[in-house]
C-alpha cells in the first residue's frame, strides 16, 4: 500500500470517530457547525475539490510559496485576516503589547496538533517563528527576538514599538510548521495544522491535499483537494465547462455572462484590496516633472475603462484602499477627473510643446515605454492607456513581458512607466503603504522620497491609538494623491467561475485563504467531481531540491 493509500484509509477511519467533533477554526472566522460530514462521506463516496489558478506551485516551503499553502489553509500562522479585512485570532488566542510597545504576548490555542500527530507547544511554535524571521523573507521587519514565556505564551520583542506586528503575523511565512517538515534545513514535506495536510507536489504544476480527520473545527466535506497551475484564464474557464475543474480563480470580466448562460456553472465576484496603478520612474524624464504625471492622470478615463474594458468590475480608483473593502481608506481624497485639456495645458506647462511628429521639448520628443504584463487584464487595460496617452501627444510604445522580467528590469534599470496589480492589505495594516512610498524602504521602485511620508509611515507603526494612526495614513494617502509617484487606476473585483453544485463558498477578500474547508457539495451530496480521481493524485512527493515535472 502506498504511503498515500495508506493516509486515506488512516483518514477514512478517523472521519467516522470525529465526525461530530466541535471545535474553534484556526483560519479566521470558519463557521462553527456541528455534525459536519458531508453527504458523500457518510455515503462511502471520496469527494475530490480541483481548483484552477494563474501562479504555479514551484515551491512547497512556506518561506518561498508560503502564500500557496496558506490559501489551500495547510498551514496557519498565529494571527488571521477577518472578512472585514481586520486582524483576528489564528493559532493565536489573545495577545497583548507592552507599554513601551516593544514585547509583545501571544496565547498559543490549546488542543491544537501538527499534521504527523505531534502537539503544537510553545517551544515548537518559537523554533518555526525563529527560522521564519531569519529568513529573508521577513528581514525588513523590526523583529529583535522570540522566546518562549511560559507553557502558552510566545513573546516577542520589537527593536522599536510596533503596532503592525499582529497583521504582519497574518503572512504565511509566520505560519506555523512542525520540526518534521524539514531535512538539513531544507523543506521535505510541509506538515501544518490547518484541516487540510499536505500529501503531494508535482513542481510548477500541481499541489494535492487531504482532509485532516483530526482537526479542532470543521471537518472538511472535502477528501482530496487538487491544486493546479493553469496560467490562461480562458483555459481555466474551458477547464470549468469541461468539468476538469470545480472552481476556476482570477477570470476576467467577460466570464461573468458565460458562467451565468452555462448549466452547471455560476460566477462569484467580490471586491478586492488590489488595485490597477501605474508606478512612474520619478527620477528620470519626463516623469521626474509633476506636471507630467498629472497630466497622465488627467489623461487616463478611468471609468471609461472599467465599462468598455473591464465589463463595469472596477471600480474607478481614487487612492490605493477601496473603501467597500477596509476603513483605512481616505475617502476625501479628491480624484483626478478626465480632463484631455487640461492634460494638454499640464503638458504644455511643462514645456512639451506641439511639434511636427508630436509633442516635444528642447528637441527631444514625448516618447515614453509602457511596460506591464500579462495578468488581471493588465494588457487590455495598458492597450486603453496606450491610446488616450497618444489624444494628448504622447508617443507612448506598450511591451507586455513576464511578471518577473518587468519586476527585475524596472528595479535594476531606469524605466518610464509601468502598469501594476498588487494588493495593497495582503496583511491588513496600511502599513503596507511602506512598500510602495517610503524613501528606502519601498518596493516599488518608484524612487520617489518624500520626509513627510517617511515620518508620517514611522510615526504610525509607533503609535498604539487607532484613530491615530488613521490620521497618519490619511495623510500619506493625500500626499501621494497630490504627488503622483504611483497612479492608482481601477480597484479590481475577482471573478471566479465555480461549480453549480457547491454551496457555502465565502471568499475573502484579502484572498490570504480559500477557506475551502466552508463549502458542502450539492443537495445529492455530490459535485460533479465526487468519486473521481485527479490526474497526477499519485504523484510520489518531491524533495524542493529535485527537479519538476
Amino acid at each position: 500500500m502506498t504511503r498515500r493509500s495508506h493516509e486515506l484509509s488512516r483518514r477514512d477511519a478517523l472521519k467516522g470517530a470525529t465526525a461530530g467533533f466541535i471545535g474553534l477554526a484556526g483560519c479566521s472566522t470558519s463557521q462553527q457547525n456541528g455534525a459536519n460530514s458531508s453527504t458523500s462521506t457518510m455515503s462511502g463516496e471520496q469527494t475530490t475539490f480541483r481548483l484552477g489558478t494563474q501562479w504555479d506551485p514551484d515551491s512547497i516551503d512556506p518561506l518561498v510559496k508560503g502564500w500557496m499553502l496558506r490559501k489551500l489553509n495547510v498551514i496557519e500562522p498565529l494571527t488571521t485576516a477577518g472578512y472585514d479585512a481586520s486582524v483576528e485570532p489564528g493559532l493565536a488566542t489573545e495577545w497583548t503589547a507592552s507599554d513601551d510597545g516593544r514585547t509583545w504576548s501571544f496565547t498559543l490555542r490549546k488542543g491544537v496538533s501538527f499534521h504527523d500527530g505531534t502537539p503544537l507547544t510553545v517551544d515548537a511554535a518559537v523554533a518555526s517563528l525563529r527560522r521564519s524571521f531569519d529568513s529573508e523573507s521577513l528581514s525588513s521587519l523590526p523583529v529583535k527576538s522570540i522566546a518562549a514565556a511560559g507553557e502558552r505564551t510566545i513573546e516577542i520583542e520589537t527593536t522599536t514599538p510596533y503596532a503592525p506586528l499582529p497583521a504582519h503575523l497574518t503572512r504565511p511565512p509566520t505560519s506555523i510548521v512542525a520540526a518534521s517538515s524539514y531535512e538539513d534545513g531544507d523543506v521535505t514535506e510541509p506538515v501544518g495544522t490547518g484541516p487540510f495536510q499536505f500529501d503531494s507536489w508535482e513542481q510548477g504544476t500541481r499541489i494535492t491535499a487531504v482532509s485532516n480527520p483530526a482537526y479542532r473545527g470543521r471537518t472538511p466535506a472535502i477528501d482530496t483537494l487538487v491544486y493546479e497551475s493553469v496560467p490562461d484564464q480562458r483555459t481555466r474557464l474551458l477547464k470549468l465547462e469541461n468539468d476538469e475543474l470545480e472552481m476556476a480563480r482570477a477570470l476576467s470580466g467577460s466570464a461573468v455572462e458565460t458562467l451565468k448562460n452555462r448549466d452547471g456553472m455560476k460566477p462569484v465576484t467580490y471586491a478586492l484590496p488590489r488595485t490597477r496603478y501605474l508606478v512612474y520612474d520619478t527620477t528620470s524624464s519626463p516623469f521626474d516633472d509633476l506636471n507630467v504625471r498629472r497630466a497622465v492622470m488627467h489623461a487616463i478615463d478611468q471609468q471609461g475603462i472599467v465599462e468598455s474594458v473591464l465589463n463595469g468590475l472596477g471600480p474607478a480608483a481614487v487612492g490605493p484602499f477601496p473603501p467597500k473593502v477596509t476603513d483605512w481608506a481616505n475617502t476625501d481624497l479628491e480624484p483626478y477627473s478626465y480632463e484631455p485639456n487640461t492634460a494638454k495645458r499640464l503638458l504644455m506647462e511643462a514645456g512639451w510643446k506641439p511639434g511636427e511628429n508630436g509633442r516635444e521639448r528642447d528637441g527631444e520628443p514625448l516618447q515614453i515605454d509602457l511596460w506591464t504584463y500579462d495578468n488581471w487584464e493588465l494588457p487590455l487595460v495598458s492597450e486603453a492607456v496606450q491610446a488616450q496617452l497618444s489624444r494628448v501627444g504622447f508617443d507612448v510604445s506598450l511591451e507586455v513581458m513576464d511578471y518577473s522580467t518587468v519586476e527585475e528590469r524596472a528595479t535594476d534599470e531606469s524605466f518610464d512607466l509601468v502598469m501594476w496589480a498588487n494588493s495593497l492589505l495582503w496583511y491588513p495594516d496600511p502599513d503596507r503603504l511602506t512598500d510602495f512610498v517610503h524613501s528606502e524602504d519601498a518596493t516599488m521602485f518608484s524612487g520617489y522620497a518624500n520626509d513627510r511620508v517617511d515620518k508620517l509611515l514611522a510615526e504610525a507603526r509607533r503609535a498604539t491609538d487607532a484613530d491615530e494612526r488613521k490620521r497618519r495614513y490619511d495623510e500619506v494617502q493625500a500626499i501621494v494623491q497630490r504627488d503622483v509617484p504611483i497612479g492608482w487606476l481601477t480597484y479590481i473585483t475577482n471573478v471566479v467561475g465555480l461549480d453549480a453544485d457547491i454551496r457555502g463558498y465565502k471568499p475573502l477578500p484579502t484572498e490570504t485563504c480559500y477557506h475551502l474547508e466552508n463549502i458542502e457539495f450539492g443537495a445529492s451530496g455530490t459535485g460533479r467531481s465526487a468519486g473521481t480521481k485527479p490526474n497526477g493524485s499519485n504523484a510520489t512527493r518531491r524533495n524542493v531540491s529535485e527537479p519538476g515535472g
